[in-house]
């Protein structure tokens, strides 16, 4: 009996939203969210699309570092990039729209927490390192446009919701520990109190590890802690998050260097998250048939980024060409200004000499960026939803609003440093010297004096507001067929002041010219002599149309609206007691976020998340999708799902790499952009060994023709970066004996096009499919006591989730690809001690 409990409670890995019946017990009707509000769901036969639920026992099971690494191995249709090289900052793809935690990629996966919206209102990424994974008791993915669930659900929508005191009595602590340095700590308890009709929930989890590139260390610390009551026809909720992480990673690999997976390209890039929400959620019982939800939610986070750069130009503004003066006992610095990239530290490469790269110091020139984002948001809805006959047929209908408003302040600071030994440190405030009477200094002493070492600032304040006026209605047209309609007004406003100055090139000279080759003086250094000795002061430049003093700034300022209506329709008809049919359009809208409106300058690519250029318009993007498929059970333990779905995207937005750049670009609308394909999935128990397979294919292909600013001619049919068109998942679970559980998940998936290759002309800008096999051991040694063991990548493959396409290494001056190196082999050994009282079922 143990067994058939622990395989039900603990490896129902890739149970769909029908719901897979156990010998043990009886088959179930699983809910699905309509809306983000408590009270209002519906059962999976009604819902028009192909959705899929994972439960508490799965991430019990399997021991997911974070909420992406548990959709890759389960969910069908989904896999990972990672371009960060940390665990907790993998990109989540979804039939090939992404949610991720890194600015630049084009958010289109909208991700809840019991109804908290969990995007950060800048740039729309989501921080899986954010949320407490043992407090969650079930995870949905709806895919589709669907209005209901607001912006950025183009491709689908992540709800989360959280456990209770009730459904999940007692007390468990658990540690585990292993490869790469992890320790980890893991306590959840929750009790009920009848007399006061409330139940109690509190998890705390804490998670170290030093990573296994150098330099991709974390330290994740999450609290969560919930509190309901209930009276008749009443409920009242409230429940608290605190997240505090520091997180590092190491960047992409050219080439060259892959040999050394664990190495560094430059560090350090880090990256601090805090988060703290608090939020209130009640209904009421109006009558037999009525019932009114609210919601209002307070949220409060941080980032605060270290980040290297060296990408900059290579050290060689020819100062020649600006004051014709040349360095004292020597030629000047260079012939020319180099291409982008940075030189090598050899001085005396021949080639490195022909091509510009010649240095004037023995260490690479670039820069750390310091930048620090806070943003304070408050939201709230409210619904109202009968359930009562419309025709003499059963209808649920619900009509709601919505609102949030977020203010975000962001500041960055770019300081000049030098890459030594693969660290960018950050150079002391300069050296410059003056002479009383402007002579050379050969017949004069300098006076020096220390100015700044900071190349460009920027200060932007952003509030953002959205409304939502919201509606949705399922009706039952015959004892065989169900409607639904839905649809949702969205009002969307972005405004924000700030700058974006800068004070020095980025050598840390005083002059530079812009796009427009108008040339920038900074009046501080005029008339000095740097401290490696020039022959005489620079001087003062002609004020005429191509002569200007510094510093040079670009205003931020705009306020922008969109609106839109979105509406969805869907049907679902059952053949049978078991069997049923469905399908639906759907159509979404996503307004640009403050990041994109702020980096948008084709001629001024920034370098995310370090820097940006002006504010002028993009366009709202807005997601058309249609879907159908099938879903079914047979026998008693066995069930499948099908579906095929075009979404089809206007004015759709990307990041564009610039040339020979890993981290340069600038934000664009390119017009039409299509995801089409189709997904399988099936589940089944056969005597103890349950199975679950899961496979998606997916199409990602640009619709229209543009340029990018690296030149290359993108055509319709031209594949999209970053996302593979296949993959496949399988677990599976068997109980040896009633203590003994061994499961194994199988991943595999297909190549990609690298980030930089968007026309695919690169043939070398691909990252390689590939399949990783992970194993878990579960030995449950009494009532209370429980061991587990968990093996990732058993096979020890050597693999890449992320590429960028022809950028030139700094170390070698090769043009080459850039890879994100997976783990390798990891293994994690954990104990867990359970005590209390007993869950009980909802």
């Amino acid at each position: 009996m143990f067994g058939a409990l622990t395989l039900a409670g603990l490896t129902a890995s890739l149970a769909h939203a029908q719901g897979a019946t156990r010998a043990d017990a009886a088959p179930t009707i699983e809910v699905v969210s309509s809306t983000l509000l408590d009270g209002v769901g519906v059962p999976l036969s009604e819902v028009p699309s192909n959705a899929q639920t994972l439960r508490a026992g799965d991430i019990q099971a399997q021991s997911p570092t974070n909420m992406a690494d548990l959709l890759n191995q389960n969910i069908g249709s989904v896999s990972v990039s990672n371009g960060a090289g940390n665990p907790y900052q993998n990109d989540v793809n979804y039939r090939g729209f992404q949610a991720t935690s890194l600015l630049g990629a084009p958010v289109g996966l909208s991700v809840y927490l019991d109804g908290v919206r969990m995007n950060e209102p800048f740039g729309s990424v989501v921080n899986w390192d954010l949320m407490p994974m043992n407090a969650v008791s079930s995870v949905q993915v709806l895919p589709g446009s669907n209005p209901m669930f607001g912006l950025n659900t183009l491709g689908g929508a992540l709800v989360v919701n959280t456990k209770n005191g009730k459904d999940n009595a007692g007390t468990s602590l658990g540690v585990q520990a292993g490869s790469f340095g992890r320790k980890a700590f893991k306590l959840e308890t929750g009790w009920v109190d009848a007399e006061r009709n409330t139940d109690h929930f509190l998890a705390g989890n804490w998670d170290q590890q030093d990573g296994f590139r150098e330099h991709s260390g974390s330290e994740v610390r999450q609290f969560f802690g919930k509190a309901r009551w209930r009276g008749e026809g009443n409920k009242l909720e409230a429940s608290m998050a605190l997240a505090d992480t520091a997180l590092s990673g190491t960047q992409s690999l050219p080439l060259d260097m892959m040999g050394n997976p664990r190495s560094a390209y430059t560090w350090p890039d880090k990256i601090a998250n805090k988060m703290g929400f608090l939020n209130l959620k009640g209904s009421r019982q109006l009558g037999e048939n009525d019932r009114i939800s609210g919601q209002i939610y307070y949220r409060k986070a941080s980032a605060h980024n270290v980040n290297s750069n060296a990408e900059l130009d290579d050290g060689c503004f020819d100062e020649t060409t600006v004051s014709g003066l040349a360095m004292s006992g020597s030629t000047p610095k260079c012939a020319s200004k180099a291409p982008n990239g940075t030189a090598t530290n050899s001085v005396t490469s021949a080639s490195a000499l022909a091509l510009g790269y010649g240095r004037w110091t023995s260490a690479i020139n670039t820069s750390v960026v310091q930048s620090s984002t806070r943003q304070n948001t408050v939201g709230s809805a409210v619904q109202w939803s009968s359930f009562g006959a419309l025709l003499g047929r059963s209808n649920a209908f619900t009509l709601g609003g919505s609102f949030s408003q977020s203010d975000i302040r962001y500041g960055q600071d770019t300081y000049l440093a030098r890459l030594i030994d693969y660290q960018t440190v950050v150079t002391p405030n300069l050296n410059y010297g003056v002479t009383a009477n402007g002579a050379p200094s050969a017949s004069n002493p300098l006076n020096f004096t220390q100015l700044t070492n900071k190349l460009r600032g920027v200060n932007l304040d952003s509030t953002t507001r959205d409304w939502s006026l919201f509606f949705t209605d399922t009706l039952e047209l015959s004892d065989k067929l169900k409607v639904s309609a839905a649809g949702s007004f969205n009002v969307s406003t972005v405004n924000q002041t700030g700058l974006s100055n800068q004070y020095l090139n980025d050598d840390g000279g005083n002059s530079w010219t812009n796009s427009t080759g108008l040339t920038y003086y900074n009046p501080s250094y005029v008339g000095a002599y740097k401290s490696n000795g020039l022959t005489a002061p620079i001087a003062a430049p002609t004020l005429d149309a191509t002569h200007k003093y510094g510093p040079e700034s670009s205003s931020l300022n705009g306020a922008h609206r969109y609106q839109r209506f979105n509406p969805a329709l869907g049907f679902n008809y059952q053949l049978d007691a078991r069997t049923g049919l469905f399908g639906g359009y759907s159509e979404a809208m996503r307004a640009p976020t403050s990041v994109e409106l702020s980096c948008a300058n084709p001629q001024s690519p920034c370098a995310l998340p370090t820097g940006f250029n002006g504010d002028p318009d993009l366009l709202a993007v807005v997601a058309r999708t249609v879907e159908f498929g099938g879903r079914g059970r047979w026998g008693e333990k066995s069930s499948w799902s099908a579906a095929v779905y075009d979404a089809r995207l206007s004015n759709d937005i990307q990041f564009i790499a610039a040339p020979n750049s890993t981290t340069f670009g600038y934000f664009a609308n390119v017009g039409q952009t299509e995801r089409r394909g189709l997904e399988l999935g099936v589940q089944t128990e056969v005597d103890r060994l349950f199975l679950s397979a899961n496979l998606g294919h997916v199409q990602a292909r640009y619709k229209s023709s543009f340029t990018t600013s690296g030149g290359q001619n993108v055509v319709s049919g031209n594949t999209i970066p970053g996302i593979p068109s296949t993959s496949f998942k399988l677990r599976a679970a068997y109980p040896f004996s009633p203590e003994w559980l061994l499961g194994a998940n199988l991943m595999a998936v297909s190549g990609q096009y690298a980030h930089g290759n968007e026309s695919n002309s690169d043939p070398t800008g691909k990252v390689a499919g590939y399949s990783v096999f992970n194993m878990d051991l579960h030995y449950q040694a009494n009532k209370e006591l429980k061991f587990t063991a968990h093996v990732n990548n058993l096979m020890n493959r050597s693999y890449s989730t992320y590429g960028l396409s022809g950028v030139t290494s700094i170390y070698t001056l090769a043009q080459q690809p850039f890879l994100t190196p997976a783990a390798p082999r990891a293994l994690w050994l954990g104990l867990t001690y359970s005590f209390g009282g007993k869950a009980t079922k909802s």
